[in-house]
């Protein structure tokens, strides 16, 4: 049972990214397994268990993240990441082509939402012509989003506009990948347990109409 993260948890935070070598992380590594990485499992269990029971039928599987870099990709810079997160993903292989939950911690904020991080660019490509000639079905999703406060649309825009898409959609139409998020420099919102988890699995439940229009349009989800 997640109870909330506590002020330990960032004092952790802000130390990892002040000290960032391996004597630092060694003399308070207990601080890290006690004050983050088991609230983030909990965390991640629960709100992952309540989401799948309100939202059955689809295949998804949840990761926490991992505090240590990869030295075989970041040789020569930080050992740590300054952040930690646990994402909830469909059980493909290349998962930044496909739609995915997250939740993140970060020193000073927090964060969490659905995105594409690296979509293909001929997911977007089936993406645009879905809108092209079948606009109907975003343009709910999209009023629905305008409708409500806490989630926002954003993500790299294209360097040239891409006309044709109607008014209300040209956004959507025009991005390399999207993020509907929210965050927060309040970081005690996330020493409630109970009513963190009642708001992540609200938002993820919201959200999943929008995860359920993205997924068939990636690569893994293609015949």
């Amino acid at each position: 049972m997640f109870e909330g993260f506590s002020p330990a948890t960032f004092d952790f935070l802000w130390g990892i990214t002040l000290n960032n070598e391996r004597l630092w992380f060694s003399e308070h590594k207990e601080d890290y397994v006690n004050y983050l990485a088991k609230p983030m499992k909990a965390l991640a269990d629960q709100v992952f268990d309540e989401l799948t029971d309100r939202c059955p039928d689809r295949e998804l599987l949840c990761k926490v993240a991992r505090i240590y870099k990869d030295a075989r990709r970041y040789r020569g810079v930080e050992f740590y990441k300054t952040s930690l997160w646990f994402s909830i993903l469909p059980p493909v292989e290349d998962w930044q082509d496909a739609p995915g939950f997250w939740f993140e911690v970060s020193r000073e904020s927090w964060s969490y939402g659905l995105g594409i991080f690296q979509p293909k660019a001929a997911t977007m490509a089936r993406h645009r012509a879905r809108i092209d000639t079948a606009p109907a079905q975003l343009a709910r999703l999209n009023a629905k989003l305008l409708k409500q406060e806490e989630f926002v649309l954003s993500g790299q825009r294209y360097a040239r506009f891409k006309p044709g898409a109607p008014p209300d959609l040209a956004g959507w139409y025009n991005l390399k990948d999207f993020n509907l998020s929210y965050d927060s420099a309040d970081v005690s919102l996330t020493f409630d347990g109970p009513a963190l988890v009642r708001r992540l699995v609200d938002g993820f439940a919201f959200l999943m109409p929008f995860y359920d229009y993205f997924y068939p349009l990636c690569e893994a989800a293609q015949p």
